[in-house]
């Protein structure tokens, strides 16, 4: 079966994983490339989305970006256009029969999704962050590079959990929180801003 996609926001890793997974790119919209980016024709900018002739829109959507809350407004964009989403998930993950990953999420290689984990739309998984069981990932939230997330901890929408950072277990962390690079949250986490150190703290 020949599955094709189109990647909104022209990123080279994004675009090496899809080759990966032997999926078909069509095309990429961009607000800023032109032309033509690794081979790949430049269909159009955000706002000239809708304008894609039909045979586009029924090509799938990967959204790129790693900020939470352009991941955000970018699948309500292309929602209210019609388009579908597609998720990518790297051969080189690992991701448990009993885990759950949605719609429109990224997984990227070496990423370990433990058993009963479940995985929200349009989360981002960077390269080796360790997802621990029972845990779960709210919608639209990113975990960088080599973070790790141990068993039954509950992470809100749209946050931001920093690369090497360590959440410990059965924390809870709220909607739109970010946690810094190298930071160990202790403990639950109510109020949404940014966390740093060890212990995290607001900063």
């Amino acid at each position: 079966m020949n599955i094709k996609a189109i990647i909104v926001g022209a990123f080279h890793e994004v675009i090496e994983l899809t080759e990966e997974l032997d999926i078909q790119i069509v095309g990429l919209i961009d607000n800023e490339k032109t032309g033509s980016y690794h081979s790949y024709p430049i269909l159009c900018d955000d706002k000239n989305a809708s304008k894609l002739s039909p045979e586009y829109k029924l090509v799938p959507v990967v959204i790129t970006p790693d900020l939470p809350s352009v991941r955000y407004s970018l699948s309500k964009l292309y929602g209210d256009l019609s388009f579908n989403f597609i998720s990518l998930i790297s051969k080189d993950a690992k991701i448990s029969k009993s885990a759950k990953v949605d719609t429109g999420t990224i997984v990227q290689h070496g990423v370990n999704v433990s058993s009963e984990a479940n995985i929200g739309s349009f989360v981002k998984l960077n390269t080796y962050c360790n997802i621990m069981h029972n845990s779960i990932i709210g919608d639209f939230t990113t975990v960088a590079p080599n973070a790790v997330i141990l068993g039954n901890v509950r992470i809100g929408k749209s946050c931001y959990i920093g690369s090497n950072s360590t959440i410990l277990p059965n924390i809870e962390i709220c909607d739109n929180t970010i946690i810094g690079a190298g930071a160990v949250v202790t403990k639950n986490i109510s109020s949404p801003g940014t966390y740093v150190g060890i212990p995290a703290a607001i900063r």
